[in-house]
């Protein structure tokens, strides 16, 4: 009797522990998903993309995050070529001591005129397996490749009916100059977005104390509890 008990007692205890990275995956939807309802419909995408034309560094000059969440410290964008294709790394550093980067590929639409939607996959090895490959969009709003690119990602959550939002304003130069944010920030209307919640950022203490080349998860995406 006293066996049987106990063995019932463990498998509880085993259940429990098998639900808990379940509710926190929940707890972290709820945090990071706040804007009601799904992905704003029909943006319009810079037309005539040319990536070739997008290879260089970028730095992040303004963002926005709809959780208010403000991670992705001296940031700069990057395409790598691989034999494997293309890649896009996301450089940033942490709490101004540790540097860190995300490599994720660039998933390429095969129509020319898609050309601006890209996609971006991540893959985490440990993961569990629903969450080893992750997914996110990376469209192109506006760009001169010269001088400025908007970005813009949203992230929907059939869990909770609401979406995550994160926008990208690039500059080639560590200052973005008056003219081109203006240009870059018009296409924000097209997702509801006030160009007044731009984040600057601040490009002064971007040199870490300890120099480390650490792959880790980007801060930029929200990944949706798969259901």
């Amino acid at each position: 009797m006293w066996q049987t008990i106990r063995n019932e007692t463990v498998a509880s205890s085993v259940a429990m522990f098998k639900l808990i990275p379940f509710f926190l995956c929940v707890n972290s939807v709820f945090g990071y998903f706040t804007l009601t309802g799904k992905c704003p419909d029909s943006v319009k995408l810079q037309e005539n993309f040319k990536l070739a034309d997008f290879y260089g560094k970028w730095y992040q000059a303004y963002h926005y995050s709809s959780d208010d969440q403000h991670n992705n410290n001296c940031s700069t964008l990057e395409l790598l070529t691989r034999p494997s294709g293309i890649y896009l790394n996301q450089s940033r550093v942490d709490l101004g001591l540790f540097h860190r980067y995300s490599v994720g590929k660039v998933e390429i639409p095969q129509r020319e005129e898609d050309a601006s939607s890209l996609y971006l996959v991540f893959a985490f090895k440990n993961a569990p397996r629903r969450l080893k490959i992750r997914r996110y969009p990376f469209h192109v709003l506006a760009t001169n490749y010269n001088y400025y690119a908007t970005i813009y990602s949203c992230e929907y959550s059939p869990l909770i009916d609401k979406h995550f939002i994160y926008v990208w304003i690039l500059s080639r130069h560590p200052i973005l100059n008056d003219v081109s944010k203006q240009l870059a920030s018009k296409p924000l209307e097209l997702i509801g977005l006030d160009s007044t919640k731009l984040w600057k950022d601040d490009m002064s203490k971007c040199t870490p104390k300890y120099y480390e080349d650490f792959p880790a998860e980007p801060t930029t995406f929200r990944f949706p509890v798969p259901i």
